[in-house]
This record gives C-alpha cells, structure tokens and sequence, in this order.
C-alpha cells in the first residue's frame, strides 16, 4: 500500500522513503502562501518528480469546472484532477467526470462519504482507462461513530477487475489506520503532516514509551513546580 502526504508542505517530506505521493485540496491552499496552483507546482516539482500529485477544482458551472480542468491537465497531463463525487447542491458531478473520463484526464473522485456514491462513482469510472483514484473519506466516516470498514471494503471489491483504479482511504488519524487500511485492501492511504511525523514509532518498544512518558509527566511536574498541598 502507498502512503501519500497529504498537506502543502511537499518539499519537507519529499525525500521520506515511505511517501510516494502527494494530495492536495482547496481548504489546503487557503492556508497556504502560495495560492496558485500552477505557481505551486513549479516550485515544487523538483521534488515532486514523478510521484502523484492530485489539484482540485471547485467550480460548479460546468463550462468553468471543465475549464479547470482542462488548465490542471495543461499544468501537467499526469496531475490527478481532484473532483468532488457531488457539488455544494448534493448533485453529483456526472457532467465533469464524464468529461474527464472522455478525454483521458487521470482523475481523483474525492469526498465520497456513502455507499451510494462508490456506486455512482464506479460507474462514472467503469469505462475509463486512465489511471484513477477513488478517496473513501474513511476517516471522517469513522468521525460519526460509523464503522469505515464496509464502504471501503465496498471500494474494493466493485474495482477489483480495474487495474487502473486505486482505492485512498482519506483522512488517517493515526499510525494504526495505515495498518486498518493495508488489511482492508486499500492501495493509498493519505497522510497529514501530524500523523507522519509518528511513523518513527513503528515497531518501537512499548515499553520504552511508557518510561518514556513518566520522564515527561516527572520533568513537567517539577519544571512547573507542581504541589499538592
């Protein structure tokens, strides 16, 4: 399974073996000093290189959502084009993807939350032939108190016969999702700059961690002259 960084900080991972790949999305770039998307990737696309990289659009007129489109595949023909399953209105993007679809643009169908739009995006894709991506929000599913595991698993199984498709569980909380999602079938999971930083923990001693945090708790107590009485 390939982990992808997911954030706008791509040159400070970069060189982590364990990242092959890198997301983006609208609510990232509003926080980043860089807010165009071309001037972005030039930037960075030394360390970009050949890894996947995903924009999203966020236009809902169809002729400016192709638009879009259409200047994210002229930035680079190998960028997933990030679309959103449905728009602000609870419509989905047929119109788009189909677009998409039509002209061999590698696509990344994002923000699918039910059951009912892994069916529609399986069909929306089930005739394309470039490279897609299809982003289970697993985590934010998990959020409400929903088990993520049968949408996913789902996911799964309806693009089985597709090796151009890959299933992302999107939104990992913790280092041990990775592991859910590697059990689940999941062929990306992406990762956010907290949750990378943890991989240096792997297979480290569970013991060692519980010293390690009475260290802490002892070192702030008496740091911060804590008393009982």
């Amino acid at each position: 399974m390939e982990l992808f960084y997911d954030g706008m900080n791509i040159q400070t991972y970069a060189n982590n073996p364990s990242i092959t790949g890198f997301t983006t999305n609208c609510t990232l770039f509003s926080t980043s000093p860089i807010k165009n998307y071309k001037s972005f990737y030039q930037v960075n696309s030394d360390a970009i290189g050949t890894k996947s990289l995903s924009f999203q659009i966020w236009e809902e007129d169809i002729d400016s959502a192709i638009q879009q489109a259409k200047d994210i595949y002229s930035i680079d023909p190998s960028i997933y084009i990030k679309i959103p399953i449905i728009n602000t209105k609870g419509d989905y993007n047929t119109q788009l993807i189909q677009y998409a679809v039509k002209h061999s643009m590698c696509v990344n169908i994002t923000a699918i939350y039910t059951m009912e739009q892994i069916d529609m995006t399986y069909e929306l894709l089930k005739e394309s032939l470039s490279p897609h991506i299809i982003s289970v929000f697993a985590g934010p599913i998990s959020d409400t108190g929903i088990d993520p595991s049968p949408f996913v698993l789902h996911a799964v199984d309806l693009f089985k016969h597709k090796s151009n498709s890959k299933i992302l569980w999107a939104g990992c909380r913790e280092i041990y999702t990775v592991t859910r999602a590697r059990q689940l079938g999941c062929h990306i999971i992406t990762i956010p700059d907290g949750v990378i930083e943890k991989l240096q923990l792997v297979n480290t001693s569970l013991t060692h961690l519980s010293i390690d945090r009475v260290k802490k708790f002892n070192s702030d107590a008496t740091r911060t002259n804590i008393s009982i009485l």
